[in-house]
């Protein structure tokens, strides 16, 4: 009479297998993970400017011209000497918006144009897009050349 065997369980090589089949599974779910949080990241950038510009289009209606903006440049939710910040005390905005990374080249770009004392009849917003580097922007007043646009 043979005796079959008592032995259960798996094979060291059975286990090694397992387990780089699911590190290969983790790290493929991981790097869509991260191409899906900057595409994310990159909608949030579009409705900030889609709201700036709505609140520029606002201070438009009250004083028929666009605001002035000595500190023309990246403008950071934290930057307290941006003309941009009439946005909010005049309340057409409930705060400046912030960019979702806060770092990096990752901002959001005011450009007045037309300008003759502190109004302008023009102006383009715009930041660069994370996941495809390219820019995107909203106008008001036909900016010619907003990138982005």
């Amino acid at each position: 009479m043979r005796q079959l065997s008592s032995q259960r369980g798996f094979t060291l090589i059975e286990l090694l297998v397992v387990i780089a089949i699911i590190g290969l599974l983790a790290s493929i779910v991981l790097v869509s993970l991260n191409s899906a949080r900057a595409k994310a990241r990159d909608a949030r950038r579009k409705a900030d400017l889609r709201q700036l510009q709505m609140a520029l289009e606002l201070y438009y209606d009250k004083y028929g011209a666009y605001m002035y903006d000595t500190f023309n440049g990246w403008e950071t939710c934290d930057t307290t000497q941006n003309d941009i910040r009439k946005l909010v005390t005049e309340g057409f905005l409930a705060k400046i918006p912030c960019d979702p990374l806060k770092q990096g080249n990752y901002h959001y770009y005011f450009d007045p144009e037309g300008c003759s004392g502190s109004s302008c009849t023009n102006y383009c917003i715009y930041t660069t897009l994370e996941a495809t580097g390219t820019n995107y922007g909203v106008q008001g007043g036909g900016y010619p050349g907003c990138p982005g646009v």
